[in-house]
């Protein structure tokens, strides 16, 4: 994991308008939120297994996730790579899968080594800063 300096940290803003800005920036909310808390993300790179995000966390302050009106504080940003788990799942359950419940498998490794951590940075503060001059506007 590479932490990732930024003006976004601690801004508070209103959920309804960052989820705005972040899908006009190319990004959106991540599948593990909730009520409580979430995370905008994007995917830098992708091939094979292998997936690195830039992902931006916040914190509900006020309200709940699922309301545009809610209030919500950013947290440090970084980027992550995941490495997938490609094939077979042991532990997988054929009853859950055929009734289309078990989707998705864990990731092998959920934070892996970034190997070239300079450029993968470098793209995601770029990201980063196209929407940060927005985010700033709209805090509250």
């Amino acid at each position: 994991m590479i932490a990732l300096k930024s003006k976004i940290e601690g801004k508070t803003v209103i959920y309804g308008n960052a989820l705005k800005l972040f899908k006009e920036a190319g990004m959106d909310i991540g599948g593990g939120w909730e009520y409580d808390h979430g995370m905008f993300d994007t995917i830098l790179y992708q091939r094979k297994e292998t997936t690195i995000y830039l992902r931006v966390p916040f914190q509900v302050l006020e309200g709940e996730l699922d309301s545009p009106r809610t209030v919500i504080r950013f947290q440090t940003p970084f980027v992550i790579k995941h490495v997938m788990n490609i094939g077979l799942d042991e532990e997988d359950s054929a009853a859950m899968t055929v009734a289309g419940l078990e989707q998705f498998q864990a990731p092998q490794d959920p934070d892996a080594p970034i190997d070239r951590q300079h450029e993968f940075a470098l793209d995601a503060q770029t990201k980063l800063d196209e929407i940060t001059e927005d985010v700033m506007f709209a805090s509250i």
